[in-house]
């Protein structure tokens, strides 16, 4: 049994952290969910909390502080039954994730065009190539199951939900639409989680 609930640093955002804040809600596991201002997170960085420099930060029951969104994201996975082990399996879990990581790539080159044209360019790019290309291929590994770990949400699952029912998916809505597999894939996660986005705190993203 844990001493103290494990602690997740981050900014008050969905982003790079809500997977993780996703499981435990899921796996009804306690833990602190510390959201930083820019101040305060410039004054822990600069004391050296930071390994890289960056948030997300979960900081154990024992004391132990891990860095990196994806590799905290595996870690709380593994440490409540969200990570498969069949190696086949691992796969296709951390394949997904890997082609979430390229699509989130594409959307943060909105947040930080620019310039006017440089944001015009980079959502042209998002919603007409990267975003249907993503979909397509999640279309076809959603076809016949509930969630892509089955009957029960996974790594994978977490990952792409904490994406997909973010306030900002609300204008991709009508694409999102014409993949009906991953449509109802993505309700299905909406249910799972219905008491966990109902009560989270409001972000833009």
């Amino acid at each position: 049994r844990r001493q103290m609930p494990h602690k997740i640093y981050y900014f008050d955002l969905y982003g790079r952290a809500e997977a993780a804040r996703m499981m435990y809600s899921h796996a009804k596991v306690e833990f602190e969910d510390i959201r930083l201002t820019k101040e305060q997170f410039a004054e822990m960085k600069e004391a050296g909390k930071f390994e890289f420099g960056q948030l997300p930060l979960l900081e154990t029951d024992d004391g132990k502080s891990l860095s990196q969104s994806v590799a905290i994201n595996r870690y709380v996975a593994r440490t409540n039954g969200y990570y498969p082990e069949d190696p086949v399996e691992q796969w296709a879990n951390d394949s997904a994730v890997d082609a979430l990581g390229d699509l989130a790539m594409n959307a943060m080159k909105i947040h930080f065009a620019p310039n006017e044209e440089a944001k015009t360019a980079a959502i042209e790019n998002y919603m007409g190539k990267a975003m249907p290309a993503f979909l397509e291929k999640f279309d076809k590994r959603a076809e016949g199951k509930k969630f892509m770990g089955g009957d029960k949400m996974m790594f994978a699952d977490f990952c792409t939900a904490a994406f997909f029912c973010s306030p900002g998916m609300a204008q991709a809505a009508d694409l999102i639409a014409k993949y009906p597999a991953f449509a109802a894939m993505v309700e299905a996660y909406k249910a799972e989680l219905a008491d966990y986005l109902a009560n989270r705190p409001k972000c833009a993203f």
